[in-house]
């Protein structure tokens, strides 16, 4: 049951309004995906935050089994849109905060 990639970037897109978000396809299966995304919300959060925040907008998709597995890169862009020590197409300069996880739906919900 794979998803179109359009749904999971307005899905993100719902829960963080302006962010700038891309999917992409890792196996060309539809249901393991790559998402990086660019948002003013991330401002102040730490990395783990960012990520449970992306998460949260896709859970239904993933408790679904919709989406497999998510690997998310995550970036917190200032009030103009820049990225903070990163480029606005995902280049990591000095600085940058961007780190990659993987989310597995099939894993266990990790315990504050």
């Amino acid at each position: 049951m794979a998803i179109e990639l359009d749904e999971v970037r307005e899905l993100i897109l719902t829960r963080l309004p302006g962010a700038e978000v891309e999917v992409t396809d890792d196996t060309g299966q539809g249901d393991h995906l790559t998402a990086v995304v660019r948002a003013p919300q991330f401002a102040g959060l730490s990395r783990v935050e960012q990520h449970r925040m992306v998460k949260g907008a896709v859970q239904e998709r993933m408790d679904d089994g919709s989406i497999h597995a998510l690997s998310l890169k995550t970036h917190a862009l200032d009030a103009e849109g820049a990225s903070g020590g990163g480029d606005a197409h995902g280049g990591e300069g000095e600085g940058s905060e961007a780190v990659t996880s993987e989310i597995d739906a099939q894993s266990p919900p990790e315990e504050d």
